[in-house]
């Protein structure tokens, strides 16, 4: 995933580096292969997968080529994240993996410029270099880091595992979920056809309300909130609101809706997650949103589209050109809700 800072952060030496990975990637990684892709002495994207079996690594290595390459990658370094093997230091865990992808790459002009191994991303754990034996060190304090300090100042957060990062959209319990579809069944059968305008109005006048609202929505709104963005017009309109500075207002509102929605409703909130995460470059709440899409509504065509930009790394920028677009429509919609309110009041 691309990086999720605005501005770049200078460091100064390769432990520094190593400390930002859990900051780049909005958790902390275990059993993992990070690639980071340089582009004129800057980090421009972060990628990771899970390390694979051993028959696997000509495959991971053809699945890293296409978005290596969509990005131009020509420079990367590679680090593995996991337990030490048996045989340390004379042989580092994954080093196959790494002669297989430094051979792969280089076969497509991507170069392996450092290959490293670290037990994990925490302060003073040692890591060992796979293309130098005199290469080595050990980790600064990730949590005393500028890349810390950066990150905290944009809103962001750095979680202990993926696990906990995915814990954030946790659904509320069964029969707050089944009792919330009971309610939007009869919403649905009691009213007219949804006006996209209303209702995006409802859903920014939602947003609005998130910084000081005190505890959570209940289910009246949230059932009204996941019957407007059923509507296909006001789920896209939506996606304009990332270019305003309420943005993080409207991701707050998401993530409550993604985890109080009932299916198959939940996809839409949870696709809008996803985008607003991805546009800001946080590619690890972009995932864990879509996979509770795809959960809630198998085959969402949305979702699917989201995936496929986050596993070619689409760059953010685009992400948010097209946020602009769908902010023109949503001008379009709120405009005709007040005109309508007009007509209604002569």
């Amino acid at each position: 995933m691309p990086s999720a800072l605005s501005k770049p952060i200078r460091v100064r030496a390769a432990g520094d580096l190593y400390a930002a990975i859990p900051h780049l990637m909005g958790f902390h990684p275990a059993d993992s292969l990070v690639v980071l892709v340089l582009k004129d002495h800057l980090v421009s994207m972060t990628m990771r997968v899970d390390l694979p079996r051993p028959r696997h690594r000509g495959l991971l290595a053809a699945q890293l080529e296409g978005p290596l390459q969509e990005q131009g990658a020509t420079e990367v370094i590679l680090v593995v994240v996991c337990p030490p093997s048996e045989h340390m230091p004379e042989e580092l865990p994954h080093e196959p993996l790494v002669t297989t992808l430094k051979l792969e790459l280089g076969g497509v002009g991507i170069e392996v410029v450092e290959a490293v191994w670290l037990p994990s991303c925490q302060k003073d754990a040692r890591w060992l270099c796979y293309l130098d034996v005199d290469c080595h060190g050990t980790l600064p304090d990730p949590q005393l880091s500028a890349m810390a300090a950066a990150s905290a100042h944009e809103g962001n957060v750095t979680f202990e595992s993926r696990a906990a990062m995915a814990a954030i959209a946790a659904l509320d319990p069964p029969e707050a979920l089944e009792r919330r579809s009971t309610l939007l069944d009869e919403l649905v059968t009691a009213s007219c056809d949804a006006d996209p305008s209303t209702e995006l109005h409802r859903v920014s006048d939602a947003i609005d309300a998130v910084e000081h609202r005190k505890g959570s929505l209940p289910d009246k709104e949230i059932v009204a909130l996941a019957r407007a963005l059923a509507v296909p017009e006001v789920r896209d309109a939506s996606m304009g609101f990332a270019t305003q500075p309420r943005s993080r207002l409207a991701e707050r509102l998401w993530l409550e809706l993604t985890r109080g929605s009932p299916a198959p409703e939940r996809a839409e909130p949870a696709c809008l997650l996803a985008f607003y995460a991805y546009q800001r470059g946080d590619g690890g709440i972009a995932s864990i949103a879509l996979d509770a899409a795809e959960e809630a509504c198998p085959g969402h065509a949305l979702s699917k589209l989201i995936r496929a930009a986050v596993s070619a790394a689409f760059p953010p920028s685009e992400m948010r050109a097209l946020a602009a677009k769908y902010m023109d429509s949503a001008r379009g919609l709120l405009a005709g809700a007040q005109s309508s309110s007009g007509r209604s009041q002569s």
